[in-house]
């Protein structure tokens, strides 16, 4: 059983750096969407008062004096750079680019593009009316896990870890799976057979009388077959552990380079994920699954252990910042 209690799905990587930090059960998102939820983790300020309510406005053409998380580490000295995915990018879309960055958090920047994105002409869409970046759609990629976008992150931020192991430094790993599309190395699709995977069963009666701000996806499971529903959960646990592996590259590369004893890691997510429970998928619903988030964080001045409390994202912004004293 994995860390976050799940019976199939294998995080030995996350499993390990929780066993060493602090897991928050109970830690939920600002708002179940990606860059009011980034961006209000990195000023440490709710959606209410950066007012990012979409995926599209730059916070700063807002609030062009914010001084956000890297900022702060870079003003103090330390080396602030990004590998992927910090700051909101349209996935996959904006792969391979600078999504929406801000260039004032960063002394370096990194924008890693693996074959997954010249593997999107062939992958399975149940969904395809919808955008890639909100689809059902997946591919057991024959590639290698190295040849992979975050395979490349963790590529790279083992580089700058490798470059900068004598300087104070802020480096966040942007990984962009289990995100949609889920195009994973084929071994971690064979983890998990589609016969010890059920789709939730879902009734009307389930969600009637619910307010309808409460709810995103509709029709039920968008129209998705069974069948489908479990081969897109099957490629969201694929998805699951191939991040988790990459992780387990860079916590190697942190034990390897004499770092792990005085490095603060915290790992995190932006939001939680819907796999048809209540009919929805993905995110944007005001339930359990879309406002909850993994938080794990461990380091020096980290007790290790569970805790029960509820926290929030903005919390993400002055918590490293005290334990590194600044």
């Amino acid at each position: 059983m994995g860390v976050y209690g799940h019976r199939m799905v294998k995080t030995p990587n996350l499993d390990r750096l929780a066993a060493r930090g602090v897991r928050f059960d109970r830690a939920y998102t600002q708002f179940p969407l990606c860059s009011p939820s980034r961006v209000s983790m990195l000023t440490g300020l709710r959606p209410d008062t950066t007012r990012i309510h979409d995926l599209t406005t730059d916070f700063r053409t807002i609030l062009p004096d914010a001084v956000t998380l890297p900022q702060l580490f870079k003003r103090s000295g330390y080396v602030s750079a990004r590998v992927g995915k910090i700051y909101h990018y349209g996935n996959p879309g904006q792969i391979g680019t600078p999504g929406l960055d801000d260039a004032a958090s960063w002394d370096v920047t990194v924008n890693p593009r693996g074959v997954d994105k010249d593997e999107e002409t062939v992958l399975t869409n149940l969904t395809p009316a919808r955008g890639l970046g909100s689809s059902l759609s997946f591919y057991a990629s024959p590639a290698a896990d190295e040849q992979h976008t975050d395979g490349k992150v963790a590529a790279e931020t083992i580089a700058l870890l490798e470059k900068h192991k004598d300087r104070p430094f802020f480096i966040g790993a942007g990984f962009y799976r289990p995100h949609c599309p889920f195009i994973a190395p084929k071994k971690y699709f064979d983890m998990y057979p589609l016969d010890r995977i059920a789709a939730p069963r879902f009734s009307p009666d389930q969600t009637a009388g619910l307010p309808r701000a409460a709810l995103w996806t509709t029709p039920p499971n968008w129209e998705v077959p069974e069948d489908g529903q479990r081969r897109a959960i099957q490629a969201y646990y694929a998805s699951i552990s191939f991040l988790d592996a990459n992780v387990g590259r860079v916590l190697d590369a942190l034990t390897r380079l004499g770092l792990a004893e005085r490095t603060v890691v915290v790992f995190v997510s932006d939001h939680g994920y819907h796999l048809g429970e209540l009919g929805q998928w993905m995110k944007q619903s005001l339930f359990e699954r879309s406002a909850r988030n993994p938080l794990i964080v461990a380091g020096p001045g980290v007790s290790p252990g569970a805790s029960p409390r509820s926290v929030v994202l903005p919390a993400g912004y002055p918590s490293p910042a005290a334990l590194a004293g600044l």
